[in-house]
C-alpha cells in the first residue's frame, strides 16, 4: 500500500515545478564556499568576549573542564525514504501532464548554443552549424561528421578528449594534414540569467584552438566587434557554473559509444553511479566528504591543544608563587616604571616643542612666500601693462616713421625741383646773354644803315619827304604792334600752360583727398562691422568666424553626412593665451580658423554647396572676403607631434594657443607648422633669437614672426625677411569684449573726425579748382583776341612797306630792304629774347614756389619729428620701466625660491620632528598607554631613574631573582594559557557547527536523492508505457545499486490453436536491441527532468529502434523539448526523419552533407 506522509505528492513532470535542479545547483556553490571556512561567526557572546578581553594578569581563565565541549547528538542522520506504488506515481504523473496539456515551455535566453564553427577539426575542413533554441535533429550518413559536432561541443566547453571516445589526446582531433584545429561556439547570453551582460551582449563567443603539440588555448570574444575580452580557463568555468553546464556529465552529452552500450554493459552499481553523476549528486557528496575531512583535522588539532593545557597551568602557577615573594621590589619597580613613563612623555614633550617651533618657522616662510607671490603677481600685471604700452608706442613710432617717409620724400622732391629749375634758369641766362649780344650787334649795323638812308633821303625833294616820313612812322607803329602781339602770345600761352598745370595739380589734390576720404570711410565701415561683430560675440562666439553663421550651422546639424558631421569653424576650438601676439597670429592662422574640416570627399562637396547657398543669402565669412571659406579634408590621424614640438627652445605659435580638439590641433600643425614656428615681440628680438639658435646649432632652419608684422626665416648662411600682411577679417580672439568695443568706438570717433577734416580740405581744393578754371578762361579769351588781331596788322604793314618801296630808288630799296631784314631779324631775336625772359621769369617763379614748398614740407617734417622724439623718449622710459619691473620680479622670484627652499627645509624638519614625536609617542605608550604630564626636566628624571635602578639591583641581589623579567614571564604565561583555553573552546564550537551543518546538508542530500529517484522512476514508468511496456527503476540507495527491469508480455498460439500469454521480466543486459534503445531514451528523458543543465545532447539515439519505437521515442523527445523551460536538445541520427512529424517552430532538422574523404 501507498504510505501516507505529510508532504506533497511528487510530480516529476518536465516543467520542474519544485525547481529542484536550481536548488541543487545553488547548494553545490554554497557548500563549495563553506569548505574554506576558517572561523565561524560567533553565536555566543561569552566566547567572543573571552578572545577580545584578555588582560595582563588579573583576567580569569575559562574552566576547560566545565565548558560544554561535547558534540551534538549525531542521531537523525538517517533519512527514511518514502515508498510509493508504481500505479500511484504514474497516476500522479499523468494527472500533472493532463493539467499542463498544451503547455509550451519558454525558450532560454541564455546558456543555449546558437551555432558552432569547426576549422580543421576531425573530418571537417570547415563547417558551420546553426542550432535552434529547442529540439535539433542532426541527420547524416555514416562518416559525415555528425559525432564530430558533439565532440567539438564537449571539447569547446572544457571536456577532455578521452571522455569523448575519439582519441587519447586533443591533438588526435586535428584533421590530418593540418597544424591546428579551431572550434568556435556562440552561446546565447541575454535576459536575467545572462553572464556579465555588460561585457557579453547579446552572445558569448568561445573559441578554443588546439595545436599539433597537444596544447590548447581559449579566447572569449564580444559578439558585436569580435574584441577579445578574456583568455583564461577560469572564465569558461565561471560561464559553465553560471549556466549550470556540467560538460563531463553523461546527461549533458551522451556519446555514440555510451549510447550504444551503457545499458548493455552497465551493472547495477554502474547505473547507480551514472544516476548520481548525471544528477550532480555525486559532486555534492564529494564536497561533503571533503568537509568531513576538514572536521576530522579540527578534532585532531583540539586534542593536541588539550594535551598542552596542564603544562601551561603548572608554569603559570610556579611563576605566580615566585612573583608573590618580590612585593617590596615590585613597589620600587612600580616607582621606577612611573619614572620611565614620565621620562618617555617628557621626551615627547621636548620633541613637540621643537616641532611647534619648526611649524612656526614654516608658517613664517609661508607668509613671506605669499607676500613675494603677491609682489610677483603685481609685477607680472605691471609687466603685461608695460608690454602693451610698449607695443602701442612701438606701433605709434612705426606709424610716425611710416608717416614721415612721405614727408621726407616730399622735401626731397621739392628740393630736386628747385635744383632743376635753377639749372634751367642758368641755361636760359646763357641763351639770353647770347641773344642780347646778337641784338646789340644787329642794332649797331641797323643804325649805320639807317644813317645812309637818312643821308640819301635828305637829297630827295621836300614833297616826298613828308609822305615818306609818314609811311615810315606808320611802318614803325605797326612793326611795334606786331612785335608786341608776337611778344604777348608766348606769354599768354605760357600762362595758359601754367594754369593748366595748376588745374591738374589741384584736381589731383582733390582726388587724393577723395581717396583719403574713401579710405577713412572704408575704415569706418570696417570698424563699425568690427563693433557689430564684437557685440555679436558677446552673445554668440560663432559671430567671430562669420556673419550669419548660425543658419549655416543649423543646416549642417540637419544634414545627414556620409562619414561624420563637419568640424568647424576650426577657431571655435582654439583659444589664445597671450593676446600680445593676437594680430600676427590672426594674420597667420585667420583663414584656417574660419574654415571647416571633413573626413569624406563627398561630405566636402556637400558642405561647399551649403556654404555657397548661404553666401547668397547673407552669410559672410570671418575672413572679410565675399567667398566660401576653405573646406579641408582630413583623415583623423592623431599622430604624435611631441618630438617636433620646439616650445622647449622658445615661444612657438602652439605655445600661445590652447587647442581643445586633437583633429584641429593636427590640422594646424600640418598646415602651418605651429609647433615649429617661433614668435617674438619685435623684429630685433627675432633676429637676436635666430642668431642664438644658429650659433648654438640648436636648429638649422628657423622661422620667426614678430608682433610688429615681420617674418624672418632661413639658415645660418641664408636668411629671408619681409613684412607680413594685415588681417582684414573679424577679430577672432578677444580678451575683454567691453574694452575691445570701447577701443573700437574710440577708433571710429577718430576716423569720423578725420573724415570731417578731409571734407573741409576737399571743399577748399574744389574752390581752388574753380578759381584756376576762371583764370584759364580769361587767358584763353585774351589769347584768342591776340591771334585774331595779328593777321590784320601784318597785312597793313605789308601795304606800307609796298608804298615805301615805290618811293625809293634801287640803292635806297636795297638799303631799306636790308634795314627791314635787319629789323625783322632783330624783332625775331627780341621776340626770342622776350620768350627766354618770360621762361626765365617762369622758372624763377617755379624756383620760388618750389622753395616755398620745400619750406612748407620741411615745416611739416619739423612739426612731425618732435612727436616722434616724444614717443621715442616715452618708449625708452617704458623699456627702462619694464627692465626695472623684470629685475624686481626676478628678485622676488629669487626670494620665492630662497623662501621655498627654507620653507621646504623647515617643513622637512617639522616632518622629522613629527616622525620623532610619533616614534617617541609610540615608545612612551609602550611604557604608559595613558599620557602623563610633568614639569620636571628629562635630566632630573634621568637622575631619579639611575637612583632607582641601583636600589632595585641591590634588592634583587639580596633576593637572588630578577623581578622585572619575572612579572613579564608570569603575565605572558597566563596570557598563553588563557589563549589556549579560549582557542580550544572556540574550536570545539566551530567543530560542532561544522558537524551540524554537514548533518543538515547530508539529510537534505538524502531527501533530494530520494525525490530525484522518485521523479526519475515515475517518468521512466510513463515513457515505457507509451510502447505498452512496463519498465521499473529499482533504487537500492543503501547498497548503491540501480536495477532497470522491463516487463513484457508475449502471446503464442499452441498446437490446438489457442493463444497463450507469458510474462517476461528482463534486466538491461538481456534486452533486445530495440528494447534497449527505447529504454535508453526513456531513462535519459526521466533523468533529464531532474538536472538543471540547459543543453542535452545524445548521439545515435535510434540506432536499434524499429520504425514504430523510433516514432514514439522521437515524439517523446520532441514533447519533452517543447514542454521544457529553457532546455535545448541536440539529437544525432544516421537515419532520415521519414515517418516522424518534425514540423513546428520548436524543431529544427540539420542535414549533414555526404562524407567527402578527399577534403
Amino acid at each position: 500500500m501507498a504510505r501516507a506522509v505529510k508532504r506533497r505528492s511528487p510530480s516529476p513532470q518536465s516543467g520542474d515545478e519544485e525547481d529542484s535542479e536550481n536548488v541543487r545547483a545553488r547548494e553545490m556553490k554554497r557548500v563549495k564556499r563553506e569548505k574554506g571556512i576558517g572561523r565561524p561567526e560567533g553565536d555566543e557572546d561569552g566566547e567572543e568576549a573571552g578572545l577580545s578581553d584578555i588582560s595582563d594578569s588579573t583576567d580569569s581563565i575559562p574552566d576547560l573542564q566545565g565548558a560544554d565541549l561535547s558534540d551534538d547528538d549525531e542521531s537523525g542522520d538517517d533519512f527514511e525514504e518514502s515508498k510509493w506504488k508504481d500505479d500511484v506515481l504514474v497516476q500522479a504523473y499523468e494527472e500533472s501532464k493532463q493539467r499542463q496539456k498544451g503547455y509550451i515551455g519558454a525558450t532560454s535566453e541564455a546558456g543555449i548554443l546558437k551555432s558552432i564553427n569547426l576549422v580543421d577539426f576531425m573530418c571537417h575542413r570547415h563547417l558551420t552549424v546553426e542550432f535552434g533554441p529547442k529540439m535539433n535533429f542532426l541527420v547524416g550518413h555514416n562518416g559525415s561528421g555528425k559525432s564530430a559536432v558533439l565532440t567539438a561541443i564537449a571539447v569547446a566547453l572544457g571536456g577532455k578528449a578521452m571522455t569523448t571516445g575519439r582519441g587519447q589526446g586533443l591533438k588526435d582531433l586535428i584533421r590530418k594534414g593540418a597544424d591546428k584545429a579551431i572550434i568556435t561556439i556562440v552561446m546565447a547570453n541575454s535576459g536575467p540569467q545572462a553572464f556579465k551582460p555588460d561585457t557579453y551582449d547579446p552572445h558569448i563567443v568561445i573559441e578554443r584552438t588546439i595545436a599539433s603539440n597537444g596544447s590548447s588555448g581559449y579566447k572569449f570574444k564580444a559578439s558585436r566587434d569580435g574584441k577579445i575580452l578574456a583568455n583564461k580557463r577560469s572564465e569558461l568555468t565561471a560561464i559553465c557554473d553560471n549556466f549550470s553546464v556540467n560538460i563531463d556529465s553523461p546527461l549533458t552529452i551522451l556519446t555514440q559509444d555510451q549510447a550504444r552500450s551503457f545499458l548493455q554493459n552497465s551493472d547495477a552499481h554502474k547505473l547507480y553511479k551514472f544516476f548520481l553523476s548525471g544528477t550532480q549528486l555525486a559532486t555534492l557528496l564529494e564536497t561533503y566528504e571533503s568537509s568531513m575531512e576538514n572536521i576530522r583535522q579540527i578534532e585532531t588539532h583540539i586534542k593536541r591543544q588539550c594535551e598542552a593545557v596542564p603544562v601551561l597551568e603548572e608554569k603559570a602557577k610556579t611563576l605566580g608563587r615566585k612573583l608573590a615573594a618580590s612585593e617590596a621590589v615590585v613597589k620600587q619597580r612600580k616607582r621606577y616604571k612611573d619614572t620611565l613613563n614620565l621620562m618617555a612623555w617628557a621626551y615627547v614633550a621636548d620633541k613637540e616643542k621643537e616641532r611647534a617651533e619648526g611649524q612656526k618657522q614654516v608658517e613664517e616662510y609661508d607668509s613671506r612666500l605669499d607676500q613675494a607671490q603677491d609682489q610677483v603677481n603685481n609685477l607680472e600685471k605691471k609687466s603685461i601693462r608695460l608690454a602693451d604700452e610698449i607695443k602701442n608706442t612701438e606701433d605709434d613710432i612705426t606709424n610716425f616713421q611710416t608717416a614721415r617717409l612721405p614727408l621726407l620724400q616730399a622735401v626731397e622732391d621739392a628740393r630736386d625741383k628747385v635744383k632743376r629749375a635753377k639749372r634751367e634758369v642758368a641755361e636760359i641766362e646763357i641763351d639770353i646773354n647770347a641773344i642780347k649780344d646778337d641784338i646789340e650787334a644787329d642794332n649797331g649795323g641797323l643804325r649805320m644803315l639807317q644813317a645812309k638812308i637818312d643821308a640819301k633821303l635828305r637829297l630827295n625833294a621836300d614833297d616826298q619827304k613828308n609822305d615818306h616820313a609818314k609811311l615810315l612812322s606808320d611802318r614803325g607803329k605797326f612793326e611795334d604792334l606786331i612785335k608786341k602781339f608776337k611778344a604777348e602770345k608766348p606769354k599768354k600761352q605760357q600762362q595758359y600752360m601754367t594754369k593748366k598745370s595748376d588745374l591738374k595739380f589741384a584736381n589731383n589734390e582733390v582726388q587724393d583727398i577723395q581717396y583719403q576720404i574713401d579710405q577713412q570711410n572704408n575704415n569706418a565701415r570696417h570698424i563699425q562691422e568690427k563693433i557689430s561683430n564684437l557685440e555679436g560675440q558677446s552673445l554668440n562666439r560663432l559671430s567671430a568666424f562669420g556673419q550669419g553663421l548660425d543658419n549655416v550651422m543649423k543646416e549642417i546639424g540637419r544634414t545627414r553626412w556620409r562619414h561624420s558631421a563637419p568640424l568647424g569653424p576650426l577657431g571655435m576650438y582654439v583659444k589664445l593665451q597671450d593676446h600680445y601676439y593676437r594680430d600676427i597670429i590672426q594674420t597667420i592662422l585667420g583663414t584656417t580658423l574660419c574654415s571647416f574640416a571633413v573626413r569624406d570627399p563627398q561630405d566636402r562637396s556637400t558642405l561647399i554647396a551649403i556654404l555657397q547657398k548661404h553666401l547668397r543669402t547673407g552669410y559672410r565669412p570671418g575672413t572679410g572676403q565675399n567667398q566660401v571659406p576653405s573646406v579641408l579634408l582630413h583623415h583623423g590621424d592623431v599622430f604624435d607631434y611631441s618630438r617636433g614640438d620646439l616650445s622647449r627652445v622658445g615661444p612657438t605659435i602652439l605655445s600661445k594657443l590652447d587647442v581643445e580638439d586633437d583633429n584641429v590641433l593636427r590640422l594646424l600643425i600640418t598646415l602651418h607648422r605651429v609647433e615649429r614656428t617661433f614668435l617674438a615681440r619685435t623684429v630685433q628680438e627675432a633676429n637676436n633669437e635666430m642668431k642664438r639658435l644658429h650659433q648654438s646649432r640648436t636648429l638649422d632652419h628657423v622661422t620667426y614672426y614678430s608682433a610688429d608684422h615681420q617674418q624672418i626665416s632661413g639658415t645660418l648662411s641664408s636668411k629671408q625677411s619681409g613684412p607680413t600682411g594685415q588681417w582684414r577679417g573679424f577679430t577672432l580672439f578677444t580678451k575683454d569684449l567691453k574694452d575691445e568695443v570701447q577701443r573700437a568706438r574710440g577708433d571710429l570717433a577718430q576716423c569720423e573726425i578725420k573724415i570731417h577734416a578731409l571734407a573741409d580740405q576737399k571743399r577748399q581744393a574744389l574752390q581752388k579748382v574753380k578759381d584756376i578754371d576762371a583764370e584759364i578762361k580769361e587767358i584763353t579769351a585774351g589769347l584768342n583776341k591776340l591771334v585774331n588781331s595779328l593777321p590784320t596788322a601784318e597785312a597793313r604793314l605789308d601795304e606800307i612797306r609796298g608804298k615805301l618801296a615805290e618811293m625809293s630808288s634801287t640803292e635806297m630799296e636795297n638799303w631799306e630792304a636790308d634795314r627791314e631784314d635787319r629789323r625783322r631779324l632783330i624783332a625775331v631775336k627780341e621776340s626770342q629774347l622776350e620768350r627766354f625772359l618770360d621762361e626765365k621769369q617762369r622758372k624763377l617763379d617755379d624756383v620760388a614756389r618750389y622753395g616755398q614748398s620745400v619750406l612748407d614740407r620741411q615745416k611739416d617734417l619739423d612739426n612731425h619729428d618732435p612727436q616722434k622724439d616724444k614717443q621715442t623718449k616715452l618708449l625708452t622710459t617704458l623699456v627702462h620701466q619694464r627692465a626695472d619691473v623684470t629685475a624686481k620680479r626676478d628678485h622676488y622670484l629669487g626670494s620665492q625660491r630662497m623662501y621655498q627652499q627654507k620653507r621646504d627645509h623647515a617643513a622637512a624638519q617639522v616632518r622629522d620632528f613629527d616622525n620623532q614625536v610619533k616614534e617617541w609617542t609610540d615608545k612612551a605608550r609602550n611604557f604608559c598607554p595613558v599620557r602623563v604630564t610633568t614639569d620636571r626636566a628629562v635630566s632630573e628624571l634621568t637622575q631619579e631613574r639611575n637612583t632607582l635602578e641601583a636600589s632595585i639591583k641591590d634588592a634583587e641581589r639580596q633576593l637572588g631573582v630578577d623581578t622585572s623579567h619575572l612579572a613579564a614571564e608570569h603575565k605572558k604565561a597566563r596570557k598563553t594559557l588563557k589563549e589556549a583555553v579560549n582557542n580550544i573552546i572556540q574550536m570545539r564550537h566551530l567543530n560542532r557547527a561544522f558537524n551540524s551543518a554537514i548533518r543538515i546538508r547530508r539529510k537534505w542530500w538524502a531527501e533530494t536523492r530520494a525525490n530525484t529517484a522518485i521523479r526519475a522512476k515515475t517518468a521512466f514508468l510513463h515513457f515505457e508505457s507509451l510502447r505498452d511496456m512496463e519498465g521499473r527503476l529499482d533504487f537500492d540507495h543503501a547498497n548503491e545499486k540501480l536495477q532497470l527491469v522491463i516487463h513484457s508480455t508475449t502471446r503464442r498460439e499452441n498446437d490446438d490453436g489457442e493463444l497463450t500469454q507469458r510474462s517476461h521480466y528482463k534486466t538491461a543486459k538481456v534486452l533486445s536491441g530495440g528494447e534497449r534503445s527505447f529504454s535508453t531514451v526513456s531513462l535519459l528523458l526521466a533523468l533529464w527532468s531532474t538536472v538543471p543543465c540547459p543543453i542535452r545532447a545524445l548521439d545515435e539515439w535510434d540506432v536499434f529502434l524499429d520504425a514504430a519505437n523510433r516514432k514514439v521515442a522521437a515524439k517523446s523527445l520532441m514533447d519533452g523539448a517543447r514542454e521544457s523551460d529553457g532546455k535545448q536538445f541536440i539529437l544525432i541520427t544516421p537515419q532520415d526523419m521519414a515517418g516522424i512529424e518534425v514540423g513546428g517552430p520548436d524543431t529544427k532538422v540539420i542535414r549533414m552533407a555526404d562524407p567527402n574523404r578527399d577534403q
